[in-house]
């Protein structure tokens, strides 16, 4: 039997999925603008964008916004077998996290933020916001919600390149026992968007973390936007 035809579409996301997939065009490499996929393919533009969409939602590219497409690097992944921090997790991957410090204030406690640390309503507490990179490229936009007594404890804790977790259990001298997560997809807002370098609206994974003292106190809430096309979580599953 003859092969059925592809559309013009998929025959452009093939083409350039061929040449992401045998390294002609290298992670981070910037893609052809769509001006120039059209008049070198011989395609209209709606073409090349219905090929680009169908290669970024496969994770191959990312598509930034005034910049144009670009090559996905390959994900990290954190496992979830044990509760660690990132720097921990990828130790041995050899990739380089780090965090820039965007704010860190004494705010009343959002109500959300009041119920699962167990805070009466309107309490104060300290609110850290840092955007996380890896091997230099924007990760993660983190907002953590800590205690005042933990918060003016740690008030002048470089958290640059330590994990929370790292920071809590020697300066701050706690015992971490355990942490409950949710995790989810989700479209970035703008104001992360421009922090990740992405376009408003794009694929990103929400993470919600809330840490407990090994007594089984809830000591620390951490909401986290991740770039979806970066990271990745991975668990061992046995029956």
């Amino acid at each position: 039997m003859s092969e059925l035809p592809q559309s013009l579409h998929a025959q452009l996301r093939d083409a350039l999925r061929a040449r992401i997939l045998d390294g002609r065009l290298a992670p981070g490499a910037k893609l052809p603008s769509e001006s120039e996929l059209t008049a070198e393919h011989g395609v209209s533009r709606i073409t090349v964008r219905q090929a680009l969409g169908a290669l970024q939602s496969e994770g191959l590219i990312v598509k930034l916004h005034g910049k144009g497409a670009f090559v996905s690097h390959p994900k990290a992944a954190q496992s979830l077998n044990r509760l660690e921090g990132l720097n921990e997790a990828l130790a041995m991957e050899q990739h380089s996290v780090s965090s820039k410090r965007l704010m860190w204030r004494e705010v009343r406690a959002p109500a959300a933020v009041a119920r699962q640390l167990g805070l009466p309503s309107g309490e104060s507490v300290y609110h850290l916001q840092t955007l996380r990179y890896l091997d230099r490229e924007p990760l993660s936009v983190n907002n953590s919600y800590l205690p005042r007594f933990l918060g003016e404890k740690l008030a002048r804790v470089d958290f640059s390149q330590r994990d929370l977790i790292d920071v809590f259990e020697h300066e701050g001298g706690l015992k971490i026992g355990e942490a409950q997560l949710a995790i989810g997809a989700g479209l970035a807002r703008p104001q992360d968007a421009k922090l990740l370098h992405l376009e408003p609206g794009a694929p990103v994974l929400e993470v919600e973390r809330l840490l407990h003292l090994a007594d089984g106190g809830p000591i620390h809430v951490e909401m986290a936007v991740y770039r979806a096309d970066t990271f990745r979580y991975k668990l061992n599953l046995r029956r």
